[in-house]
């Protein structure tokens, strides 16, 4: 057994992969600024300062003052606690996942839009299968409460599914924004009661939710930007006549130059076409 003693620095360092300059590095002991001695000219002149010259930065209060540094400020302000908070960076929330829809009824997104009548602000909560680009959805009305988004809701499952009955298998999932609306204990409560499972976007992430973003697009370029409403009945009535023709005859580029209706007929054809090949493999 070889001893400690006969091992020379640069084979242990070598050993531990570490470098000299680490195995000999010595901290300094840290300079603590409120034991160093201020200058009492400058403190009187620092508490001197009223009104708005109390929101000043450091680097202001130097061009203020103009006889002395930044640093010499800084470090009188900071002990004087003069210095100005600083800002909260904001809660990181994660992306949810990009993926492309496979099939109706997997996949919806819901939001609100703002839309004005001429007198006042309509509020229009809308819900799209991002799969067929069909507005399932939809509460167009004067009040923007967590009860219109569960309307809208309602309205989704009643047009898909035949019923409102609770059922205890998540049936969709819906991605929707964190409005107030949506983060409700009343609208989490009623879609678990549907059977429907949200999936709630990031913060200043459009994309997480890109159908129902392009159909408020479309919907605001087509019809609402083209109209003067002069009031919520004409507002209302040119909502319910762009949804019937968005959803029976206008060509989409997303479902191949198709319109909705077209696009499911020749999408049930296809999976026809596709289980009797199957039958006839598997035969």
């Amino acid at each position: 057994m070889v001893s400690k003693e006969n091992i020379s620095a640069h084979v242990a360092l070598k050993a531990l992969d570490l470098s000299k300059s680490a195995y000999y590095y010595k901290p300094s002991p840290a300079s603590d600024s409120r034991k160093r001695k201020l200058d009492n000219t400058l403190v009187h002149k620092l508490k001197k300062l009223t009104g708005y010259e109390l929101v000043y930065g450091y680097r202001k209060v130097t061009t203020l003052l103009k006889q002395y540094n930044h640093k010499k400020i800084y470090r009188h302000m900071k002990v004087l606690k003069m210095t100005q908070p600083k800002k909260l960076k904001k809660k990181k929330h994660t992306r949810l996942p990009i993926s492309c829809p496979t099939g109706s009824n997997i996949r919806w997104e819901g939001d609100l839009t703002y839309v004005f009548d001429g007198k006042r602000l309509n509020y229009l909560f809308a819900i799209v299968d991002t799969f067929d680009k069909e507005p399932i959805g939809d509460c167009y009305g004067l009040r923007c409460r967590a009860k219109e988004a569960i309307v809208s809701l309602e309205d989704a499952v009643r047009l898909r599914f035949g019923n409102l009955d609770p059922s205890a298998n998540i049936r969709v999932s819906l991605r929707v924004d964190q409005g107030s609306q949506y983060i409700s204990k009343s609208f989490k409560a009623r879609a678990k009661e549907l059977g429907v499972h949200l999936e709630y976007c990031g913060i200043n992430c459009p994309d997480d939710k890109p159908y129902v973003e392009s159909f408020f697009a479309r919907y605001k370029c087509e019809e609402v930007y083209r109209n003067e409403y002069s009031s919520f009945t004409d507002a209302f009535l040119g909502w319910l006549q762009y949804k019937h023709w968005y959803k029976t005859e206008r060509i989409h580029q997303g479902l191949r130059w198709q319109t909705i209706p077209e696009f499911k007929h020749n999408r049930g054809l296809q999976q026809i076409a596709g289980y009797l090949e199957y039958q006839k493999i598997g035969a």
